[in-house]
């Protein structure tokens, strides 16, 4: 069975108190990241973006799959310590969130990756989400 990750990774965020949307301030993907039209200063991008081999899981019929995400989160260039609270808090509300079906989500990293400002002066952080579940194939 065929997952929708980043979107999973998106509700987990919108319920995790941070005051994140879908379709508001919480995207799928990238393409939205350089919209100044519609997007605001504030936001939170998330990308499914590979994941491990899957592995053979009880004798074959079953697959256990890890697929990783990418979560992006901006904020304006006045607000650089409430970008990285919100990156932080992003990150905490992910790593080992209890999200059946998912048997274990984890971040690997301690803390978000400041990755500087973009052409308007926002602020950027990054970090990487693993989320692992058993596939029935069915």
């Amino acid at each position: 069975m065929a997952r929708d990750t980043a979107a999973d990774v998106a509700s987990i965020l919108a319920a995790g108190n941070l005051e994140l949307r879908v379709g508001t301030n919480l995207f799928l993907g990238p393409t939205l990241e350089d919209d100044d039209a519609t997007v605001p200063d504030v936001s939170c991008f998330v990308l499914q973006t590979g994941g491990d081999p899957p592995q053979g899981y009880l004798g074959g019929r079953k697959t256990y799959r890890t697929v990783t995400c990418q979560v992006r989160v901006r904020s304006a260039r006045e607000s650089f310590r409430a970008g990285q609270s919100l990156a932080l808090a992003a990150l905490d509300v992910l790593h080992l969130a209890n999200a059946a079906p998912y048997v274990l989500m984890e971040v690997d990293e301690g803390s978000p990756n400041y990755i500087g400002t973009d052409g308007s002066d926002r602020h950027w952080w990054t970090f990487t989400v693993n989320a692992s579940f058993v596939d029935s194939g069915g």
